[in-house]
């Protein structure tokens, strides 16, 4: 379970808000971390990456490499991997056309954010491309996952199912999980009467407004509240299109983003998995493309840390672990 965020920063100034609640059982060796330009990214079946944007993210890092959750580069454009178990179809290594690059899903999100500026280099970039099932390691195989892409000029949806790779434009700035993604976007449309002010359809000649004999919040009767992956995905779609973030400024604008992410968060044992483990929220991170500033909220520690991906960051030839 997780859930992913995009939003145009309106009258607030240039660039998005983009990031994830991470809803998982345990931690996995996570923390904030930087790939200078001048690092060499490392790839099974592509050329090694020697010069590429920097990138920030959440990541655990093995032998040296740093195997992305989220991040985003130094050109503003950001990428979410979400769980996306019995869907997910990676292609078996060497069962593809020798014209298509293969590359493994951890290399996804580092060689994506490290060689495109752009959604339109990402749609150039996987026009050719094959996710290939290749395994980090024995010990660390490969997770089933769909990938949530967003830039100033828009956003994409990367699937890779049994149908081969699909890439849906992204109109609605949220992802979550299963089932794919032309699902959730069906699904949504039954809630779009859903609204911020009073159904007035249910008002009676001689009876008082509905404010005075009720709360308000009525027009959002229906909102589905359970934390399965449709009804995040509802839920968060809604608050997200109902927020009025053209008149925020960009630290109120950061504050409603933490907040509709908030309310799609499971609390500690409100989700278990079938072994009995609670399944949480662990972190929370926003991503600000026009400040290059990722900001994270943790389960234990919910006021924001924030890296700023300044030039000084950006320069190097080794990780560097925040």
């Amino acid at each position: 379970m997780c859930t992913s965020l995009s939003v145009g920063l309106g009258i607030t100034g240039k660039g998005i808000l983009f990031g994830r609640n991470m809803d998982i059982e345990s931690h996995f060796g996570e923390r904030v971390v930087i790939v200078p330009r001048e690092m060499p990214l490392r790839l099974r079946c592509l050329p090694e990456l020697v010069h590429h944007y920097a990138i920030i993210g959440m990541a655990a890092v093995a032998d040296g490499y740093p195997l992305f959750a989220d991040a985003m580069n130094e050109k503003g454009l950001c990428m979410a991997g979400l769980h996306f178990p019995g869907n997910a179809v990676y292609e078996t290594p060497g069962g593809f056309d020798a014209d298509h690059r293969r590359i493994a899903p951890f290399e996804l999100i580092p060689y994506l954010l490290g060689t495109c500026a752009t959604i339109a280099q990402v749609r150039e970039a996987l026009g050719k491309m094959v996710i290939s099932d290749i395994h980090f390691s024995r010990e660390l195989p490969n997770t089933p996952l769909h990938w949530h892409v967003a830039g100033v000029d828009g956003g994409v949806i990367i699937e890779v199912t049994a149908s081969g790779l699909q890439l849906y434009e992204d109109r609605v700035g949220v992802l979550t999980n299963n089932p794919p993604y032309p699902y959730h976007v069906a699904h949504l449309h039954r809630y779009d009467g859903l609204d911020s002010g009073l159904p007035s359809r249910l008002n009676r000649e001689g009876q008082p407004p509905l404010g005075e004999t009720y709360d308000l919040g009525l027009g959002m009767v229906g909102l589905p509240g359970d934390y399965s992956s449709p009804a995040r995905f509802v839920r968060c779609a809604t608050l997200r299109r109902l927020t009025a973030w053209d008149v925020l400024s960009r630290k109120e604008a950061e504050g409603q983003f933490f907040r509709l992410l908030g309310a799609v968060a499971p609390p500690v044992g409100c989700v278990k998995t079938p072994g009995g483990e609670d399944h949480t929220t662990i972190y929370t991170c926003c991503m600000d493309t026009a400040t290059l500033t990722y900001t994270l909220l943790t389960a234990d520690d919910i006021m924001p840390r924030r890296t700023v991906l300044d030039e000084a960051l950006c320069c190097g030839k080794t990780l560097k672990l925040i």
